[in-house]
């Protein structure tokens, strides 16, 4: 007996881990899109230093590409890397550097770009993410839980962001809807991944 519940855990584990999906990323309060100095010649990855407070005890320092980013939701070009910014002192941003979460305050450098989403979104063409609720994929009337659900959405759709409110997005779909969803959740975790901004001729 013993022997089958050790043999069943063996192969059962494997089909548990394909199964298993990453959480999706928290957003914090914007990005920040770290750059080489110079576009040109991108050359080694930027290195952050970790700060416990703003210019005070360094605490670790870590290369970009080792960092956990924000490249899944916001696919940039080669070389960039956005980061989710969960706090902001004037140039110096809180960023979690592993991924145990612990977080770090980076100097921002002057050729990196800090954007909220509020600014950051408004414009861009999105997608829902996989494995949300029925709920959220669907149109509200207005920015809130409590307005009635209109039409279905897919997660191929593409969905146009036209205005931000908060945790909220109004969007227009390709086949003309119009309507409000949440682009984010409770928890702060993103609902979206997000492409480049709309094109006015196609739109």
């Amino acid at each position: 007996m013993r022997a089958a519940i050790i043999f069943l855990c063996l192969v059962l584990t494997p089909v548990v881990a394909m199964g298993a999906t990453q959480p999706r990323p928290f957003c914090g309060y914007g990005v920040l899109i770290v750059r080489p100095f110079n576009s040109d010649s991108p050359g080694n990855p930027a290195q952050l230093t970790f700060y416990r407070e703003p210019g005070v005890e360094r605490i670790a320092v870590r290369a970009v590409n080792e960092i956990t980013t924000l490249s899944s939701i916001l696919p940039l070009q080669a070389a960039e890397y956005p980061l989710a910014v969960m706090g902001k002192r004037g140039n110096w941003m809180l960023i979690a550097y592993d991924d145990a979460g612990r977080e770090g305050w980076v100097d921002m450098a002057r050729w990196w770009e800090y954007c909220p989403w509020e600014d950051f979104l408004k414009g861009r063409v999105a997608r829902l993410l996989p494995g949300l609720n029925k709920d959220e994929y669907a149109l509200r009337g207005a920015p809130s839980e409590a307005s009635p659900l209109s039409g279905p959405l897919s997660e191929e759709e593409e969905l146009r962001l036209i205005e931000v409110r908060g945790d909220w997005c109004l969007v227009i779909t390709d086949s003309g809807l119009q309507g409000w969803l949440t682009w984010r959740d409770g928890d702060g975790r993103f609902r979206i991944s997000v492409g480049g901004k709309i094109n006015p001729q196609k739109h």
